[in-house]
Order: C-alpha cells, then sequence, then structure tokens
C-alpha cells in the first residue's frame, strides 16, 4: 500500500471512530458502558474471526501476543472513554481524547531522551489551554470535571495505543493483530460487566441498530484496519491525521444531538481545532 493509500485509509478510519461517540453516549441512556462494549466487540471479533479465519488460524504466538497487549491497553482507553463520556458532551470528549495527536511525540522524547521541538511545546501548551476553556464549560455540569479528568486519561492511554501499534504492526499481520485486539477487547469486557454484574443486552430495535453500525463501522472498519494504515506510516503522522476524529464527533454532537454551543465551549474548540491543524502544518525547510 502506498503513503497516500494508507493515509486515505487512516481518514476514514478515524471517521468512523468519530461517530462511535455519538452512538456510545445514546445507547448508554439504557445500558452500561461495559455492557455497550462486551457486545460491541464480541460481534465485532467474531464477524471479523469468519471474514478472515485463515489469517488467524495462521497467527503465530508473537502475533497472538501483540494484539491481546493492544487489546488490553484499548479496553483500558475505552474504559475511560465510556465513563467519561456518560458526564461531558461528545464533541468535546473527542477533541481532548484525540490530544494524543501532542501527546504521542513528547511520549516519543521521553523515550529517546531528547528535548521535543518547540513546535511541540507550543502545541501542548496551546492544547491544554483549550482544555481549560472546555473544562470552564463542561465544569458547571454535574460531575464534568471529572469527566474531563476521565478523557484525559483516555488521550494519554490513546498515545501509548498508537506508539504501540507503530512497533507491532511492522513486526506482524496489522489485519490479525486487529482481529485478535478486538477479540481481546470483548472478552474483557464482558468478564469485567459479568464480575460487576452490569451485563445487559439490548431491548430495542434501536438499540440494535446503534449496535450493528457500532460493530460493523466502529469496529469492523474503525479498529481492524488502523493497524493496517499505520504500517505505511509512522506514529506521529497518525497521531496527526486523528484530527477528522474529533471534527466528525463535534459536527453530530451539534447537529444530531443538538448539544449547545457556550463562549466558553467555542473558544476551546477553536484552540484545540486550531492547534491541531498548526500541527499538522509541515516545517519549512530553515526548520528541519
Amino acid at each position: 500500500m502506498s503513503r497516500t493509500g494508507a493515509t486515505i485509509l487512516l481518514i476514514l478510519v478515524f471517521m468512523a471512530r468519530g461517530t462511535s461517540f455519538l452512538f456510545s453516549k445514546t445507547l448508554m441512556q439504557d445500558m452500561s458502558p461495559m455492557s455497550v462494549l462486551a457486545v460491541r466487540f464480541v460481534l465485532a471479533f467474531l464477524i471479523l474471526a469468519v471474514l478472515f479465519r485463515k489469517k488467524l488460524l495462521a497467527c503465530d504466538r508473537k502475533c497472538l501476543l501483540n494484539g491481546m497487549i493492544l487489546g488490553s491497553l484499548y479496553t483500558i482507553c475505552m474504559i475511560f472513554e465510556m465513563y467519561g463520556l456518560r458526564l461531558i458532551d461528545t464533541g468535546v470528549s473527542s477533541l481532548i481524547e484525540n490530544m494524543a495527536i501532542v501527546l504521542v511525540p513528547l511520549y516519543v522524547a521521553v523515550l529517546t531522551r531528547s528535548l521535543p521541538k518547540p513546535k511541540t511545546m507550543l502545541c501542548a501548551v496551546s492544547a491544554v489551554i483549550g482544555v481549560g476553556f472546555l473544562s470552564l464549560d463542561q465544569g458547571r455540569s454535574v460531575g464534568g470535571g471529572f469527566g474531563i479528568l476521565l478523557i484525559l486519561l483516555a488521550a494519554m492511554t490513546y498515545a501509548v495505543c498508537i506508539l504501540f501499534t507503530e512497533n507491532i504492526s511492522r513486526t506482524s499481520d496489522p489485519l490479525t493483530i486487529g482481529i485478535i485486539q478486538l477479540g481481546t477487547m470483548g472478552l474483557l469486557s464482558l468478564l469485567i460487566s459479568f464480575i460487576t454484574g452490569t451485563f445487559e443486552y439490548p431491548q430495542t430495535g434501536s438499540q440494535w441498530g446503534m449496535l450493528l453500525i457500532l460493530v460493523l463501522v466502529c469496529s469492523c472498519f474503525g479498529f481492524a484496519f488502523q493497524p493496517l494504515g499505520q504500517k505505511y506510516l509512522p506514529a506521529e503522522t497518525a497521531a496527526v491525521l486523528t484530527v477528522v476524529n474529533p471534527l466528525t464527533a463535534s459536527v453530530l454532537g451539534t447537529v444530531v444531538a443538538n448539544e449547545s454551543l457556550t463562549a466558553f465551549k467555542i473558544v476551546g474548540y477553536i484552540i484545540i481545532l486550531a492547534t491541531l491543524i498548526f500541527y499538522n502544518l509541515k516545517d519549512s525547510p530553515r526548520n528541519n
């Protein structure tokens, strides 16, 4: 696959993932967060396991282990996301979580024991300011501050997932990893929901419809094909492309879910989106 093809694939992946915030928040009005995750990822795994059973059967020990580790990391990320999403707006949740765009290069700087680029530091400070404005808005609602904290933890975990995905997708089959990842997420979510006594099936046709969209579009396509796209792109490029995710979630939250646009929220949106766009701009030759 060419770099252009991989870029287009990841853009579509992140758009699909962006729609999940709205459907998940709607489903959690009647279902527990862990139930939504369990049904979503178990079904997604079963569908992909049937479609790509030959690849799955040919999986070696290293590929299986990598997929399980990645699935465990994403389960932690999704738990933070779902419980935070119950407390704050979908657009705000997606914007904050996708601060991974700034966290990834900061993690790389720590791992390589090198100073991050001035541009990265500027974007990090700018993103924090943007989150501050969003916190002022969401903090007015019950549990809004705690919701912001949970989504920040989701962003930190998501950045780790992006880095780990880049590392393993170059040594193992990315599609197989994605399938095992989904299976691990489904199994862990199912176990947690049973242990906590919160597991429940969807009860209505609309709930099943939203879950099927989460399964087919957001999970089967969104999660399983991210490792394939990242195989041909560096982690920092993948992090930059995540800007598509919050844009999709924000538009859907405002247009479909009728989420209000306060002055603080608008300022926070502008700052964070401007930060993501600025970070996406290529440095001039003299700065390289």
